[in-house]
């Protein structure tokens, strides 16, 4: 496992506690983080999150953005590093994305038969 590995893996428990812990989301939606895309200079780290109900994406992306400095800092705090990448959030879409791919394949099996 190369050193930005363990890095994304690490931002990604802490993370993960932090949020779980520090942000309370509207009743109902589940936010997870799926992905860290940390940059070889450690400059930035992108966060994937998944959320669930995805119809609350936007709200609850907007909750974690407006909260990201006091985030950046919690985890500043938790991590032994010299310096910590700069978080900024994405919604992770691949599995959406997935899905509409198995839903075309099932499509695509019906009209062969």
């Amino acid at each position: 496992m190369s050193r930005i590995d363990q890095i994304n893996e690490l931002i990604k428990q802490e993370l993960g506690k932090i949020i779980l812990t520090e942000i309370e989301f509207d009743p109902g939606v589940m936010v997870t983080i799926m992905a860290v895309d940390t940059s070889v200079t450690l400059e930035t780290a992108t966060i994937w999150i998944s959320i669930f109900p995805e119809n609350k994406s936007g709200s609850a992306l907007e909750v974690l953005n407006k909260r990201i400095g006091e985030l950046q800092k919690l985890l500043n705090r938790k991590l032994a590093l010299r310096f910590v990448p700069k978080i900024q959030f994405k919604i992770d879409k691949s599995e959406k994305y997935a899905s509409e791919i198995g839903e075309v394949f099932k499509q695509i099996e019906g009209e062969e038969q």
